[in-house]
């Protein structure tokens, strides 16, 4: 059996100071969805899926979008979204599910997807590490990112600019002190590990370094968004690759 590993990193909590970040929880849950229904993740023969999901900032965005404080409720709820979000919460009850990570179980569940949970990054690599030598077909990720890291969970500065906690990341750097874990991956393989996150080609170019596998990033930011949008690319993950942002083109980028 070969294993093709997806990290899915999560939302911050939403600010109306910052419009352009996580209006919404399902940013990099939807895409993966979509793909997984539409067939278009191109698995092998054998190929498991699997969903390796940082659920610290999916429990904090539970926790801020389920409840309307009294003290939200005199907010501007135009500027902070309260109903929207409050709205999105009370859809995940309809579906049984009791939280955004227990929505996010049953959607694995339905899709034939391995569901991993973890807390640290660290936990990232251990699983890698745990799957079979010369079974990983390749290694996904879609989420925050930055040039240095990929932000697992988002927080804002005191400008309201978007940032990651350290503990959150996991830095360009960190790949090479994995080198060890090449041998789990599979010996010629000709797919393409992506990430999904703004301005991830120098990530996916060091990891294709390191671990000799196809890899791919954007050079420049990319959009969730364009997902629910018109487009006259059917793929949806293809479209996060092509369409332009406020910065151009993302400038997707393959390492072979």
């Amino acid at each position: 059996m070969k294993h093709f590993v997806i990290l899915i990193g999560g939302p911050g909590l939403f600010k109306g100071c910052d419009k352009a970040h996580d209006q919404t929880w399902l940013n990099y849950i939807v895409p993966l969805q979509l793909a997984a229904q539409r067939n278009l993740y191109n698995l092998g023969p054998k190929e498991q899926v699997h969903w390796v999901v940082y659920e610290k900032p999916y429990d904090a965005r539970w926790k801020d979008d389920s409840i309307i404080t009294k003290a939200e409720k005199k907010q501007d709820d135009g500027y902070n979204l309260h109903s929207i979000r409050k709205k999105a919460a009370d859809k995940i009850l309809t579906k049984s599910a009791k939280s955004y990570l227990g929505r996010i179980k049953q959607i694995t569940l339905k899709l034939n997807i391995r569901y991993k949970g973890i807390q640290t990054p660290k936990e990232f690599w251990l699983y890698l590490n745990s799957l079979p030598n010369d079974s990983v077909s390749r290694v996904w990720y879609s989420g925050h990112a930055s040039g240095n890291e990929l932000m697992l969970s988002l927080t804002h500065d005191s400008g309201c600019e978007a940032a990651a906690f350290p503990k959150d990341t996991i830095k360009v750097s960190d790949i090479s002190k994995q080198k060890p874990l090449i041998r789990k991956f599979s010996r010629g393989t000709k797919k393409t590990s992506k990430f999904y996150g703004c301005y991830t080609k120098k990530f996916a170019q060091t990891w294709n370094s390191v671990f000799k596998v196809p890899s791919a990033g954007a050079e420049e930011k990319i959009d969730f968004g364009v997902i629910n949008r018109h487009s006259n690319i059917d793929n949806v993950m293809e479209r996060i690759e092509k369409t332009p942002t406020s910065r151009g083109l993302p400038d997707w980028t393959e390492f072979k």
